[in-house]
């Protein structure tokens, strides 16, 4: 097994609002009631506590199950905090307009669901996610795992669909950033297999089609997903163009957050940065 992603201790998500929530309605928690019918929920003054026990999870000296928490925060929505994740919402164009109207945000997060495989972890989460959204009706779900602003409607639309293939698109993000005072040199990542586990992918590159690597980047991050952590440091996949192959190596990632990714060689006269390779015969 190679080395594992240095994330993934929790997994969540928060929930903005343009008006106040209420967590202590007692519709709201009996809606999580319905909506939930084999989990337990346990309401008071503090977090909301979604017990799924039909996900139990065996520790040496006991068993516990996978549980979901539901945080209120009175923390303010600066927008300039969700920068980040704006730039790289290129799957929803109307995300900064539907944010610039967020004042209360909502945490949701997993607990003691780390050593879950990631398959069930994430389908765990959003189908308790799904609940709460479709209770609370968020403007937007800033996916903070995967670095992008989701929305709601989008991703309610995703949870009714039978193929479980859209519901890790949700969870995954290609990133693109262009190197500074380097025209034409890019670095490109993946971001979201590091908060289930796993390790992310990252290409720094030239001369490369950017939808072309963008395309193979996710479909690498996919077999991950489905696989694990199975593609040693030295192991070649396929790569852009056609007929090319990229060389592996596990390494920290180039942009944060910090996490250990898988990086891609292309060779030359693809590469970019600080590589060596071997002359040419």
């Amino acid at each position: 097994m190679s080395q594992a992603a240095v994330t993934g201790a929790t997994y969540g998500v928060e929930l903005l609002y343009d008006r106040p929530y209420d967590l202590t309605d007692p519709r709201f928690v009996e809606g999580l009631r319905v909506a939930c019918p084999d989990a337990e929920i346990r309401a008071g003054d503090g977090p909301i506590v979604v017990f799924h026990k039909d996900v139990p999870i065996k520790l040496a000296d006991r068993t516990i199950c996978a549980q979901t928490g539901i945080l209120g925060t009175s923390a303010p929505v600066h927008l300039d905090e969700l920068e980040p994740a704006l730039s790289q919402s290129r799957a929803w164009p109307e995300a900064r307009a539907t944010v610039s109207g967020a004042t209360h945000r909502l945490l949701v997060t997993d607990l003691m669901s780390s050593s879950l495989d990631a398959a069930l972890r994430l389908d765990v989460f959003q189908r308790a996610l799904a609940a709460i959204v479709r209770l609370t009706r968020p403007l937007a779900i800033s996916w903070v795992a995967a670095g992008k602003l989701v929305d709601p409607a989008a991703f309610l639309e995703v949870m009714a669909s039978p193929d479980p293939v859209e519901r890790v698109v949700l969870a995954l993000n290609v990133r693109l950033f262009q190197v500074g005072n380097r025209p034409g040199e890019c670095v490109m990542d993946t971001l979201g297999l590091g908060a289930l586990m796993l390790p992310d992918l990252q290409i720094h590159f030239v001369k490369l089609d950017p939808n072309a690597v963008a395309h193979q980047l996710f479909n690498s991050a996919l077999y991950l997903f489905q696989k694990g952590d199975v593609i040693e440091d030295e192991q070649t996949i396929d790569g852009v163009p056609a007929g090319t192959k990229w060389r592996c190596q596990h390494e920290d990632a180039l942009v944060g957050p910090k996490r250990i990714v898988i990086d891609l060689d292309p060779g030359p006269p693809y590469a970019a940065g600080n590589r060596s390779h071997p002359a040419p015969s």
